[in-house]
C-alpha cells in the first residue's frame, strides 16, 4: 500500500499496474480503481468511503476522491476502561492511549 500511496503522490499510479497487462488498459480506469483502492485502505477508518460512494466513483458518477500525497500515518486510540468496582479484578482508571506507528 505504501508503494502505490507513493506513486499516487506522484502522479504515477499507472506504474503500478501489473507488467502482466502489457500496458493493454485505460489509464483512467487503472487511476479509479487504484486511488478507491487506496481510498478503501485508508489507515484513518473514518476518512473510508461507504460501500455506495466508491461504487459511485469506480462507476464515473462522482469525482476521485482527493487523498493526501503522502500517505497518512495511522494513530490508534485504545481507551481503558474503569474496572466495576465490585470486582476482585484489578482496576484501571480511566485514561487513552496514543499510539503511533
Amino acid at each position: 500500500m505504501e508503494w502505490i500511496w507513493d506513486l499516487y503522490g506522484r502522479g504515477k499510479l499507472v506504474l503500478g499496474a501489473d507488467e502482466r497487462m502489457y500496458m493493454d488498459f485505460d489509464e483512467r480506469e487503472i487511476e479509479c480503481l487504484m486511488t478507491v483502492g487506496l481510498w478503501c485502505a485508508h489507515p484513518d477508518c473514518n476518512m473510508r468511503p461507504s460501500i455506495r460512494q466508491a461504487f459511485q466513483v469506480l462507476n464515473f458518477e462522482a469525482p476521485l476522491p482527493n487523498l493526501p500525497a503522502k500517505m497518512p500515518i495511522p494513530e490508534y486510540r485504545v481507551s481503558t476502561a474503569k474496572a466495576n468496582a465490585s470486582s476482585s479484578e484489578p482496576s484501571i482508571s480511566t485514561s487513552s492511549l496514543y499510539v503511533r506507528r
